[in-house]
């Protein structure tokens, strides 16, 4: 998986969550709208923002997303992954589960084709946005560098006076010009309030006031930052319209909030002063042509009704939040802004790269086959004790064999690793028909599970593994040597059995006729008193699963790190 893929699904995610806590919001208006305060609502629609923009997964066992069937981003790849977990006996459905397996390829191939297409017209919609966005910006610039801030003295007085009442100890550069369309404020960081060119000659000395307090308000409560927020926002969710809608309650929450916290500045006195001007200022103002990141005193015109209303009903002490609020603000956080303990977990690609994980390795593996071929089976017992009672035989390599190779089957693919075995049951399975069903599935790595047996000499014991011969294909028997020496390190490592090395032949068929690296492994001896012991206790074959599959991961994340460019280029 990429990194654009990997960056959509997370945002497809994240959009997906956040309706949902939209919805819940919307819920909550409805049912609470007079018994909470604006702080409130202002502090979910916050919420909001962060879920959409949150660049990682944070794990809870208490997150909205265990409710969910699967996360969008695992589930999409694992809609794509092959199966390969049948029985597999013959030729005959080996031959059915690889024409089987090309139709699923060609499923994944379609599949990934329409997510590459929705990723590209994601990617372009963002671009696009950015481009107006740095375009407004930049309009904006130039619309304002050469403006001079107001120097008149009563005006001065009176935005120290406003600065004082907020306890606001940065100056505050007043301009006015005839590109803004209503009272507006600018910076994040260094504030700028804007005004209409002939705003002084339209209202008087106390709606100045009002008008300065509201837009110092906006810089002393951040409102400019979280403006911003929601902006970007919008640019990376521009497919969903419930962001948009959610993005417009927010602007109004914002001014109501804003509204609120002046009022209680002033006092209850001041509230039917504070909304006339309001009324005022929407007949004088417009918010057409909005610029870029600016947040206005009329900004929301469709809102001025809420607003109103707002103000009429205005107490002292309605701006504060209460407890109650701030651990219901805290529980939604938790549920919403977590993912479910687990979810997404083996296939996050911006979690696994800022964590400093090899994820393009993990999934380059991913997209590889690896053949289990439990030696013997049916009729052919492989080695077996009493050796010289075959009848009545307590332990059979047959069985051995096929309990390790199923335990190593799980432990692949619960590591995504795709898996195909040649036999799953106590089944007779022809030399040839193991080889014909690696090559036709086109594997990446052939490992056959054994147990070694001589009887000739049953002081013998430990761990050994062959791969082919260099003869007509060096390359290729190079590659089965390395994957012999990297299982039979981790064989004997974790077994703790005596090395018995790894070994180049050329008579043993399912490793001169496959057509990728194969290893042939040797557990123990079921001949040896001590080995055979170990073979037959569950746990030790556990532990010979185990150490298999983490030779194979190392198998195969050295051919993937043989395959990509940067490893070639060394």
């Amino acid at each position: 998986m990429n990194l654009l893929n990997g960056i959509f699904l997370h945002i497809l995610y994240s959009s997906l969550v956040a309706s949902i806590l939209i919805l819940l919001i919307i819920a909550i208006k409805k049912i609470f709208h007079r018994h909470l305060s604006v702080r409130f609502y202002h502090a979910l629609w916050l919420l909001v923002l962060i879920r959409l923009l949150m660049p990682v997964q944070v794990e809870s066992p208490f997150s909205l997303g265990q409710f969910f069937p699967a996360d969008i981003r695992s589930s999409a790849a694992a809609d794509a992954d092959f199966v390969f977990n049948q029985d597999l006996f013959n030729y005959d459905a080996a031959r059915n589960e690889s024409q089987d397996s090309v139709n699923k390829n060609e499923v994944h191939t379609l599949s990934s084709n329409i997510l590459l297409q929705l990723e590209v017209a994601w990617l372009a919609g963002v671009l696009l946005l950015l481009l107006l966005s740095i375009s407004a910006v930049l309009r904006y610039k130039m619309e304002t560098r050469n403006l001079t801030a107001v120097i008149d003295p009563g005006i001065q007085a009176l935005i120290d006076q406003c600065r004082k009442k907020l306890h606001i100890k940065r100056a505050v550069p007043v301009y006015k010009d005839s590109y803004f369309k209503s009272p507006c404020t600018a910076g994040i960081i260094n504030p700028v309030i804007y005004f209409p060119g002939d705003i002084c000659r339209q209202i008087d000395q106390q709606q100045l006031q009002y008008i300065l307090l509201h837009e110092l308000a906006h810089y002393k409560r951040k409102d400019l930052f979280f403006n911003l927020l929601a902006a970007l926002a919008a640019m990376l969710h521009w497919f969903n319209p419930l962001v948009w809608w959610a993005v417009k309650e927010m602007r109004c929450e914002r001014e109501i909030a804003c509204d609120t916290y002046v009022m209680e500045v002033l006092g209850e006195d001041s509230a039917i002063p504070y909304g006339r001007t309001i009324l005022n200022l929407s007949r004088l103002f417009n918010n057409k042509g909005r610029q870029f990141n600016l947040v206005s005193f009329n900004e929301t015109n469709s809102h001025l009704e809420r607003r109103i209303n707002m103000i009429k009903s205005f107490k002292k002490g309605s701006y504060r939040i209460s407890a109650l609020a701030i651990i219901t603000c805290v529980l939604i956080g938790a549920l919403t802004l977590t993912n479910a303990i687990g979810i997404g977990r083996d296939d996050n690609p911006i979690t696994d790269t800022m964590a400093g994980l090899d994820s393009p390795l993990d999934d380059k593996i991913k997209e590889k086959l690896v053949v289990i071929d439990p030696g013997h089976g049916g009729d052919d017992m492989g080695g077996f004790y009493p050796f010289d009672q075959p009848e009545l035989a307590e332990v059979k390599e047959k069985n051995l064999n096929l309990d390790i190779a199923l335990k190593l089957n799980d432990m692949l693919r619960e590591s995504g690793i795709k898996v195909a075995m040649t036999r799953r049951e106590d089944q007779n399975v022809s030399l040839d028909d193991r080889v014909k069903l690696a090559n036709s599935l086109n594997a990446a790595l052939f490992v056959g599970v054994h147990s070694n047996a001589y009887f000739l000499d049953d002081s013998i014991n430990g761990t050994m593994s062959f791969f082919r011969a260099a003869a007509d294909d060096a390359a290729l028997a190079a590659a089965g040597k390395r994957a012999a020496q990297l299982l039979q390190e981790e064989m004997v490592g974790s077994l703790e059995t005596t090395d018995l090395g790894i070994s180049a032949t050329q008579r043993i068929r399912v490793l001169t006729d496959t057509r990728m690296p194969a290893v042939l492994t040797e557990i123990a001896y079921i001949s040896n008193d001590s080995d055979r012991k170990k073979l037959t206790d569950e746990e030790f074959r556990t532990r010979a699963a185990r150490a298999l599959h983490d030779g194979i991961i190392k198998v195969l994340k050295e051919m993937a790190a043989a395959e990509s460019p940067e490893e070639q280029n060394k």
